[in-house]
């Protein structure tokens, strides 16, 4: 039996930290209704949002039932509440104060059901002077100082939209506190409010340059070299064939196996040293690297017991041995589709195994069942609502 069997998740939220958040929390076993607003209402939401077979769609949205109900509508806020009348966990990752127009923030709803666990994502959380501010994943890493430091010297900042650093940051503080709150919920019986701020949250995240900073007051900057690291031993190298290979020499004797390895045993002593005399070991390096391909260093490497990777690309990645071997890829068939190949989760638990992968919803595709088997809704009185577009 998965762990979260018996969990309900409504999930309120459109953009990537909380859709996520509610997928894995879905492959853990809960069952997770995604909230969505009808298309046929006044004011439609991009195709982003709406188009259940573009990848967006398809990559946070599996193992989930789908609904579509008009919150602007007393009626569909009538729905809303019967449905949070037997749900353990809402998710909602609007703006603050948005939520409490609609009439589904916390102070309303814990009313009704003491023991809900509500989760509000948010750019900048509740209170922040910021709190209506919109944010995305480049205005996170600009803000927590992290974008300041990527790129050269002589350039501009370099923005990388892949992973989206924030999002990834926001999953975990999301679903580390709703687990904590489940579980201190069968301690004392009553649910409570999280507040998930995204950028507190990535800041968090970035220990290295902040307790560099606040230890020593040291303010990382762009690097001297092309590569984006000023570092010998942490960067990366072009190989004789244009590709590239990551290497990561932090221990002593990985830096000493990789200056031995490339007959630079004068650079031993100067692991850690700073300034101009790893710019000349880069450049060193750098010439020797050139001299073989990418694949033939990948073994010299491995043989000497040196941290290394190669730069692939994202089919280079799927194609790799030791992704193929841990099948990360799953097909289901989809109505629309036929058979699509998603990514598999690898969370993996001995004796509560979760769940596999199922075909995400169709849009809107589970409103009819939800609404009759949970909130006891009859089938006159849904058809009347689909024609008052309350509900899709």
């Amino acid at each position: 039996m998965p762990p979260l069997n018996g969990i309900r998740v409504l999930d309120f939220s459109r953009h990537n930290p909380g859709r996520y958040s509610s997928m894995i929390l879905a492959d853990l076993g809960a069952e997770v209704i995604t909230v969505e607003t009808p298309r046929n209402s006044e004011k439609p939401l991009s195709f982003q949002f709406t188009d259940d077979t573009w990848y967006r769609y398809l990559g946070m949205n599996c193992n989930k039932k789908s609904i579509a109900i008009n919150l602007k509508t007393e009626k569909g806020r009538d729905l809303i509440y019967r449905l949070v009348d037997k749900t353990d966990v809402l998710i909602e990752a609007n703006r603050p104060g948005v939520a409490k127009r609609l009439g589904i923030d916390y102070e309303t709803l814990s009313q009704r059901n003491p023991k809900l666990i509500y989760c509000s994502i948010s750019g900048y959380g509740q209170n922040s002077p910021y709190a209506t501010r919109g944010s995305h994943d480049i205005n996170v890493v600009a803000m927590v100082g992290s974008l300041n430091t990527v790129g050269t010297k002589e350039g501009p900042p370099i923005y990388s939209t892949h992973p989206c650093i924030s999002d990834v940051t926001a999953w975990c503080f999301t679903l580390t506190s709703i687990m904590s709150a489940l579980y201190a919920r069968e301690k004392t019986g009553k649910g409570q409010f999280i507040d998930v701020s995204i950028t507190d949250g990535t800041l968090f995240s970035n220990w290295v340059m902040n307790m560099r900073y606040l230890q020593a007051g040291e303010i990382a900057e762009r690097s001297i070299t092309p590569t984006g690291s000023d570092i010998a031993w942490l960067n990366v190298y072009k190989t004789s064939d244009g590709k590239y290979i990551a290497l990561s020499c932090q221990e002593p004797q990985s830096w000493e196996n990789l200056c031995r390895l490339l007959k630079c045993e004068q650079f031993i002593p100067h692991h850690f040293t700073i300034g101009e005399k790893h710019r000349e070991i880069y450049e060193t390096f750098s010439d020797i690297f050139q001299t073989k391909k990418r694949e033939e260093w990948m073994k010299l490497l491995d043989e000497a017991d040196v941290a290394a990777a190669p730069v692939y690309t994202i089919a280079e990645t799927f194609d790799d041995v030791h992704f193929r071997s841990a099948g990360v890829i799953t097909e289901v068939e989809h109505p629309k589709l036929g058979s699509v190949k998603l990514l598999k989760d690898p969370l993996s638990l001995s004796d509560t195994p979760i769940e596999p992968r199922m075909r995400p919803p169709l849009y809107a595709e589970n409103t009819t069942e939800i609404l009759s088997t949970i909130a006891g809704i009859s089938e006159s009185k849904l058809e009347e609502l689909k024609n008052e577009g309350v509900i899709e």
